[in-house]
């Protein structure tokens, strides 16, 4: 198992896309934190933000529509594209069956599904962690009147209707953290579901890759069409005031319902395609 793990984690940093893939959402988010941050050059130091209320992640009073689109798509699609479609490659490529001839195949399906996991983690959690950290190195960590006389008094009501307001009460800083933990975790989900994919009969590499985006943008189209916004994932991602009813159990639930039908997916098709391989 160890060795697989290795093997397939050597895979996955030697590979084109994940590197394409990490590269171009730290690059995306350099870009946004660059044209958010220039708005406030040879601004009076009174007049800046805390770099926790600058995060993408973070909501406040300006409306930005890079980062819905930024939400939106590029929580899905990357995490799909690192290393998902790996399987069905060594399956095409006809290596697959040379690898489960040297190691259980079960092994080998389960080590590269913790990887594709790690893979979808990854290229969402650290692209956001990079972003707190320019704001950490460009702002003020509090502004004046949040050392003086505790938070901002545009904030008191906002922070009211925070979700996990008492961690933002300890630390603002941790919260933004939880949200960029939960945008990996929704990541890594995401890419085990297009992992799980690959695992169907005749399906196209390009399926597994943008199925996963397709199915959450109309998941989130749909709810908010039919008035069901708190059950949209998309308002679960970053910290937000602006819909009611949320509840951090449909997102705990909804992740772990795509992970078991991710996981019938890979059983039911491995079982049908046992003879064949």
């Amino acid at each position: 198992m160890l060795n697989l793990l290795r093997t397939e984690f050597s895979k996955l940093f030697k590979r084109k896309e994940f590197n394409i893939v990490l590269t171009a959402e730290i690059v995306l988010i350099a870009v946004f934190f660059i044209s958010t941050s220039a708005t406030f050059y040879k601004s009076y130091t009174s007049e800046l933000p805390s770099a926790y209320q600058l995060w993408i992640g973070y909501e406040n009073t300006n409306f930005n529509f890079i980062k819905y689109l930024y939400y939106l798509f590029f929580l899905t699609l990357p995490a799909s594209i690192a290393f998902a479609d790996t399987f069905l490659e060594d399956k095409k490529g006809h290596v697959l069956n040379f690898i489960i001839t040297r190691c259980n195949k079960s092994l080998y399906i389960l080590s590269k599904g913790i990887v594709v996991f790690f893979s979808g983690f990854i290229v969402i959690f650290l692209p956001l962690l990079i972003h707190q950290l320019l704001c950490i190195a460009a702002l003020p960590l509090y502004t004046a009147s949040e050392v003086i006389v505790g938070n901002p008094t545009y904030d008191r009501y906002y922070l009211t209707k925070l979700y996990f307001q008492g961690l933002h009460a300890v630390n603002p800083y941790l919260h933004n953290l939880l949200y960029i933990f939960l945008d990996g975790l929704f990541g890594g989900t995401i890419a085990v579901f297009a992992y799980s994919l690959s695992f169907l009969k005749n399906v196209n590499r390009y399926i597994v890759m943008i199925f996963p985006t397709v199915l959450f943008f109309t998941e989130n189209f749909l709810f908010a069409l039919l008035g069901m916004a708190n059950y949209s994932l998309s308002y679960y991602l970053y910290a937000t005031t602006g819909i009611k009813g949320l509840d951090y159990k449909v997102f705990t639930y909804s992740l772990a319902a795509l992970l078991i039908v991710s996981l019938l997916i890979i059983i039911l098709s491995s079982n049908m395609e046992k003879d064949e391989i």
